[in-house]
């Protein structure tokens, strides 16, 4: 009995986690109406968020990460972000952010291929990050 208990709860367990396959439906970005891009405090703040839900306050892995964040140039349109980081030690994590709903979700390399062309669609130059650290894009 306490066997099928064991089962009965490990499996409940098993699917309340949440998922990271879970499908994120991006709406279609609002292009730049200006010559600039816009990057003011409210929007250093996501980066430090996005930096630290991912890092955890760890200067030392910090300082040795490469870290890309991508969002829409548009800053009246900026509710999805998306992140790399890229380890010392050359593994490579994924998050997105959704800003209107507080939402942090750890995504795999697929799933940031996937949404990085939906969340850059807008952006003149698609391939640099709006934030970056120990990352030169020229």
């Amino acid at each position: 009995m306490k066997l099928s208990q064991y089962a009965i709860v490990l499996s409940s367990l098993l699917y309340s986690i949440p998922n990271s396959y879970a499908e994120i439906n991006i709406k279609t970005c609002q292009t730049n109406k200006t010559d600039y891009i816009i990057f003011d405090e409210i929007d250093s703040q996501i980066a430090e968020n996005i930096i630290e839900h991912k890092l955890h306050n760890q200067p030392e892995i910090r300082e040795n990460t490469i870290i890309k964040v991508f969002a829409n140039e548009n800053n009246d349109d900026r509710n999805y972000w998306i992140a790399s980081f890229e380890f010392e030690d050359q593994t490579t994590q994924y998050l997105f952010y959704q800003v209107d709903e507080n939402k942090f979700i750890d995504i795999d390399q697929q799933q940031f291929k996937t949404l990085l062309p939906k969340i850059v669609k807008c952006n003149l130059n698609q391939q640099v990050p709006i934030y970056s650290e120990n990352f030169d894009a020229d």
